[in-house]
């Protein structure tokens, strides 16, 4: 029977890519309001450690091993008391299981069903992720005071943004403008002539300086964007979560396709704009208030179609986002908030 009083060590577990590991965040921080003295502990994917490094709200994070009887060990060792598994996979709650971990909570799953689950949540996709995700805290009998994701700047990140900005002389009071032209899929990004067109309306009309940002894969597409521009902006690649994050947090503003760099920005409260073209803006969009989200309107298929299925309807993922011109993303600028800081 569960007894919240006589739990004091609990394991999150979610593997995840970098976006939907920052929309776990609530959950974590529902937790720790919930269990204020607990051992709170947080199992990520392999690279995903300086999402939740230097939240004050875990007392560990854990990376997760592909060495099963090493992970049990690991878990075993920790004589955790309640397991959370954000994550709808049956391997997950079986690891748990096998760890003898007393109290186990998380999605329903396609293997096991209930059987491996104290409290099992049904897994509703119809909505925001970090609703899903805290579904299982409110299935507990657990409130949620706030649903915002946040992930916090370490010492050394705030170091590093701050030497990348004054050796570029990007720190003399101008606003900075981040933007983001990768996705995971080529049908998620906005043509690089279109963030190119983008760029130099920003710079021109707000003298902000420009920064591109890309994944380890994505440098020659920011160098497409940068050729193409009449003004010349900064390129970050190859750069960490943890400074990426601190690079956001500097940003003013940031402008990116649906991708993970566009939930961190939100993440570390930077008022962002998000554009969708093959995915739902329903599910994965920001919804709070500093952030705007553009879409195609008509389009049904973005309501209704899973990740996976949009692979059958790139062409559809296109058109919408070819729907998006420079000048409509433009004027969402002019309509947010993001001007009154400092300008």
């Amino acid at each position: 029977m569960f007894a919240p009083e006589q739990i004091n060590r609990i394991l999150i577990i979610r593997l995840a890519p970098l976006g939907e590991t920052v929309l776990t965040t609530p959950v974590i921080r529902a937790l720790r309001q919930h269990f204020q003295d607990a051992h709170i502990a947080y199992m990520v994917a392999p690279t995903r450690e300086d999402l939740v490094s230097a939240n004050p709200h875990l007392n560990e994070v854990l990376t997760y091993q592909s060495s099963v009887p090493k992970l049990i060990y690991q878990l075993v060792q920790r004589k955790f008391q309640m397991a959370v598994v954000l994550q709808p996979t049956f391997r997950l709650v079986l690891h748990t299981f096998l760890a003898k971990i007393p109290f186990r909570v998380g999605f329903e799953t396609n293997t096991g069903r209930k059987r491996l689950l104290h409290v099992a949540v049904p897994n509703h996709t119809k909505q925001h992720e970090t609703q899903r995700y805290l579904d299982v805290v409110r299935a507990m009998g657990i409130e949620v005071v706030d649903d915002e994701p946040e992930v916090f700047v370490d010492d050394a990140g705030k170091a590093w943004s701050k030497d990348f900005l004054e050796n570029r002389n990007l720190n003399d009071g101008k606003p900075i403008i981040g933007l983001n032209p990768g996705a995971a899929t080529s049908y998620r990004r906005w043509s690089a002539v279109n963030f190119a067109v983008l760029g130099d309306m920003l710079h021109e009309v707000y003298g902000a300086h420009i920064i591109i940002t890309a994944g380890p894969q994505e440098g020659k597409l920011a160098h497409q964007v940068a050729n193409q521009m009449t003004y010349s902006p900064v390129i970050a690649n190859n750069i960490t979560p943890m400074q990426l994050a601190a690079l956001l947090q500097r940003c003013r503003l940031y402008i990116s396709n649906d991708t993970g760099p566009m939930h961190l920005s939100t993440a570390v409260k930077t008022p962002t704009i998000a554009l969708f073209g093959g995915s739902n803006p329903t599910q994965w969009g920001p919804p709070w208030d500093k952030h705007t989200v553009i879409a195609r309107e008509g389009c049904k298929l973005m309501q209704t179609l899973s990740p996976k299925e949009w692979d059958e309807h790139a062409d559809v993922a296109h058109q919408n986002l070819n729907a998006i011109k420079p000048q409509m993303v433009f004027a969402a600028t002019e309509k947010m908030k993001w001007k009154a800081q400092e300008m």
